[in-house]
This record gives C-alpha cells, sequence and structure tokens, in this order.
C-alpha cells in the first residue's frame, strides 16, 4: 500500500505540474538547483567536520537553519503545502492511518528540496580524516536527519490543515510568514559577521549544550560523536532524532484518525455572535460609478483581505522586506530613491497576476458579458487602493527618521510613480502569463517567466530612475517629481489599454492558463 501511495502521489503532482517545456523546464530546474546546492552544501559541512572540533558550533546552527524551514514554511506559506497530505483529501483511501502515512511519507521523500537535505547532512560521510564506522554513521545520521525533516513537516501540515482553512488561522499564517521572511533576510544580512562567530566558538558552551539536544542540533551533534569515536553520545543524539521521527508519525496518524471520526474544525460549537453580512463593495468604491470596473475593484479587495490565504500574505511579506531592502540598501541615495524601492518590491506580488485569484473562475467573467478592459481596469485599480496609503506612509515614517521632512513631497511621488508603472507593466504580465493561485500546486512551470517579467519591470524602472537623476539636475526634484509622476501615469495607462485590447481579443488564452481543463 505504500507502493501505491507514493505512485499516486507522484502522479498527482505530475499533473499539477503540468506537460508543457516550460512545466518540464522549470521541473528539471529545481532538480539541479537542488542537487547542485546539495553538493555544495554537502562540501562545506564536510569541511566543518574535517576541522576536528573548529565550527562544531556552526555545524549545529546549521542543521538547525536546515530543518526550521521544513516545519514553518509549508504552514505560513500554503503554496509550498502539498494538497494531498490534507486529511480530508484522504477520506476516500480504504487504508489504515500508519499505510496512509507511510506512503505519503515515501512519496515526499522524492522531491529536490529532500535531495538538498539529505546530501547537505551527508557532508560528514565524506569529510577527510574519517574511519569507516564513522562514515557510515554519518550516512545513518543524514537518512534519519532528511526523514525526521520531512516527517515533522508533513505532520505539522496534517495537524494545523483545518486551522489553515480558517479565516483566523489564514490571518496568523500570513503574519508569521512575513516574520519569517523578515528574519531569513536579516539573517542574510548578518550572515558573515554570524559565521564567523559561530565558527570561533566551541560547541561545548551553554548554547552548544542547548543546540546539541534539540531534534536538529542532535543530528548534527551525533556527527561530531562520530568522529571523536564517543559512540555512547551517538546512540543518544540519534535516539533523539528517531523519537522525533516516531513522535511526528503519531502525530500525522492522529490527524488523519480525527478526521475520520469526525471530529474536525466544521463541527465546532455554533457562535454566538449574530453573523454580519459585508458589503460587496467596499465603502471606498461607493462613489464609483456602479458597473464592471467598480465591481472588480470590489472582488480583488475581498480576494486581497477576505478570501485568499496567499493573496493576505501579499499584503503582508513584499512591503516588508520592501521596508528593510529601502531602508538598509538605499539610505545614501535618498528619501526618493528609498520611496522607489519601497514600490518597487511591494506592487509586483499583487499587481502581475491580477487573475490569478480568479483560477478557473475566469469563466464566470467571461459567461457575464461584461466588457473584459474594463474589468481588468477595475482588478488593476484595486492594488492601488492599498499600495499608495503605503507608499505615504513609508515616506512620512522614514522622513522623522532620518530628519528629512523637506523631501517627502517628490519621494511620495517617486514612489507613486513606480506603483503607477507596476500596475501598467503588471496588466500587460496578467495577460502575457497567467497562473491560477486559487489552489495549492498550480503554479509549477511558470517561475521563470514570472522571474522575466519581474526583471523586466526591475530594469524599467532603473531606466526611469536614471531619466529621473538626469532631469533633477536641471529641473530640480519638485518639477521633475511632477513631470515624472504624470509620464508615469500615462504609460501606465497605455500599457493597460493595450493589455485591455489583447485581453478583448483573445480572452480563452488566458482562461487556457488559468484552467487546465480547457487547456
Amino acid at each position: 500500500m505504500a507502493l501505491v501511495l507514493l505512485r499516486l502521489r507522484l502522479v498527482i503532482a505530475g499533473r499539477s505540474r503540468g506537460q508543457s517545456d516550460g512545466a518540464r523546464l522549470y521541473f528539471a530546474t529545481t532538480w539541479v538547483v537542488g542537487s547542485v546546492g546539495g553538493l555544495l552544501a554537502c562540501m562545506f559541512v564536510a569541511t566543518l567536520v574535517s576541522g576536528g572540533g573548529v565550527g562544531d558550533l556552526l555545524l549545529l546552527a546549521l542543521f538547525s537553519s536546515i530543518f526550521i524551514p521544513w516545519v514553518v514554511g509549508p504552514i505560513v506559506e500554503p503554496t509550498l503545502a502539498d494538497g494531498v497530505v490534507d486529511p480530508q483529501r484522504l477520506e476516500q483511501f480504504p487504508l489504515t492511518g500508519w499505510q496512509q502515512v507511510i506512503g505519503l511519507l515515501a512519496g515526499a521523500l522524492v522531491s529536490p528540496t529532500t535531495t538538498f537535505t539529505f546530501l547537505f547532512a551527508a557532508g560528514g560521510s565524506v569529510a577527510i580524516g574519517q574511519s569507516l564506522p564513522a562514515r557510515l554513521g554519518s550516512l545513518v545520521v543524514a537518512v534519519a536527519f532528511t526523514v525526521m525533516c520531512v516527517a515533522v513537516s508533513r505532520a505539522a501540515q496534517a495537524v494545523l490543515a483545518g486551522a489553515l482553512r480558517s479565516r483566523r488561522g489564514a490571518d496568523i499564517a500570513a503574519f508569521s510568514a512575513s516574520l519569517m521572511v523578515l528574519g531569513i533576510y536579516l539573517f542574510a544580512q548578518q550572515a558573515r559577521s554570524a559565521t564567523v562567530a559561530f565558527g570561533g566558538q566551541s560547541a561545548t558552551g551553554p548554547l552548544g549544550t542547548f543546540l546539541s539536544w534539540t531534534p536538529p542540533g542532535a543530528a548534527g551533534e551525533a556527527i561530531s560523536d562520530a568522529r571523536v569515536g564517543n559512540w555512547l553520545g551517538f546512540v543518544l543524539r540519534l535516539a533523539v532524532v528517531l523519537l522525533t521521527v516516531g513522535l511526528a508519525l503519531s502525530g500525522w496518524v492522529w490527524a488523519l484518525g480525527r478526521r475520520v471520526d469526525g471530529i474536525t474544525s466544521s463541527h465546532r460549537k455554533p457562535s454566538r455572535h449574530p453573523t454580519i453580512a459585508m458589503p460587496l463593495v467596499p465603502p471606498l468604491l461607493r462613489r464609483l460609478p456602479p458597473g464592471p470596473t467598480s465591481a472588480a475593484a470590489a472582488q480583488q479587495l475581498r480576494y486581497f483581505f477576505f478570501r485568499s490565504p496567499r493573496a493576505i500574505q501579499t499584503l503582508i511579506i513584499p512591503p516588508v522586506m520592501g521596508v528593510v531592502v529601502a531602508h538598509a540598501s538605499f539610505a545614501d541615495y535618498g528619501l526618493a530613491a528609498q520611496s522607489a524601492a519601497f514600490a518597487a518590491m511591494s506592487v509586483v506580488a499583487g499587481s502581475f497576476n491580477l487573475f490569478g485569484y480568479d483560477g478557473p473562475g475566469f469563466s464566470y467573467l467571461l459567461l457575464g458579458g461584461a466588457p473584459l478592459n474594463r474589468v481588468l481596469v477595475g482588478k488593476a485599480m484595486a492594488p492601488l487602493l492599498y499600495l499608495v496609503p503605503l507608499v505615504v506612509m513609508f515616506n512620512l515614517t522614514e522622513a522623522l527618521i532620518r530628519g528629512t521632512q523637506g523631501l517627502v513631497v517628490p519621494a511620495i511621488l517617486a514612489g507613486t510613480s513606480v506603483v503607477a508603472l507596476g500596475v501598467g507593466v503588471g496588466s500587460l504580465s496578467s495577460i502575457f502569463n497567467p497562473s491560477d493561485q486559487s489552489r495549492v500546486g498550480q503554479r509549477h512551470g511558470s517561475f521563470l517567466k514570472v522571474f522575466a517579467w519581474f526583471m523586466g519591470f526591475f530594469a524599467f524602472t532603473g531606466f526611469g530612475a536614471l531619466i529621473w537623476v538626469l532631469a533633477a539636475w536641471i529641473m530640480g526634484q519638485t518639477i521633475t517629481a511632477v513631470i515624472m509622476t504624470a509620464l508615469a501615469f500615462g504609460i501606465s495607462a497605455l500599457l493597460l489599454r493595450w493589455a485591455g485590447r489583447r485581453l478583448e481579443r483573445d480572452p480563452y488564452t488566458v482562461l487556457a492558463k488559468l484552467d487546465q481543463r480547457v487547456a
């Protein structure tokens, strides 16, 4: 039965990936990146193990840094989760909980991320100066660590599947995602100094002792114990890893049994609070004349704030990244440059795939008979309603911190110009490169195209920044800001009009990319 579920998982993954040339290229690229990155990580770990004790604390930290994204990543980022893991998807299989878990675990072990993790953990088996028992012990630890990462990740997804389907759970996940991304970026900013600090410390201190008894740190410490021949310590640390695997699998089985027994989030007690109906059109849009434009804008705002966990994350993660990048990397170039960098980082996620949250539901827009160019305008308008206030707040806050209140107006116009350009370029991207974001696992194969659109937009914005700087030397910042903002909105309007005409002329190409049943 485990082999049957393994085959089923691979078939489902293959179908969700698609059979287009782009999907095959993406599939091959992920395996190449995972394998090559794993080999490089393996060499680095082998170097640490070969050091004879120098860098043992860094080794423990590295094992922990690999383990944490496995646990947290698929929870806070729903698109990383495997839809088959959800207990609701497994009710149709006449299998016991342990049969389901073993089969799904075997299927989850076949992936580029798992390959990277195993190669990373196997570095101790190819270290210089190791005995044969130490190499074999390191290999056993690598297998156990890889299985632990996958088992804990999938168990956490299964246990929290019901909670993540709720609105409150989605909001908590989105907030956690922003904190995780911010933490990863800040760690990357300080990676060099952190590496030097960890590399120069011993693993026998308080921090090293604590990490050595955590599940991921125990795996790293077991490799160190095998290197020095401390087999009792090796067995104890390996037992910690295996115990963690057993607990994770037991929790996974419990989650499946809980679903079968009918104890789910859908069987909660009814709320005592009366249900409050939400208006279809928010007050902010009621001043617009009723029609397809205002309806599409209202629909997109509901996607962003009330319906899609993935969408609410696009409201949090990119602006958080934008604040960090603008404040840390563009502080020496002036407030206007910081504002432009913040806007560029914030606009791409919500504007470059406007029909992504509709997914197969795009067919209803076709059946509704509304002019699709006006629908596109409404959807493109929605990101402006929250991005422009964010740009204003960022500039006011940054000006107070830096004491540059006199440069606020040109800086706000600079950020607004970038947002306008992003909306225009994003409308074209939404027509030429749409992808379904309404369901998990529907965007494989589109990463390279999305990356190309992002890079094209950043290059376009960089060219505009060069013109801005040259014009400011001649006309001054304020006049240049007004002219460039008007020019940016004019270019955005032309791009939006071009995208609308293209959509009106050939809407079924967009539909085929959003709904695999039509393709």
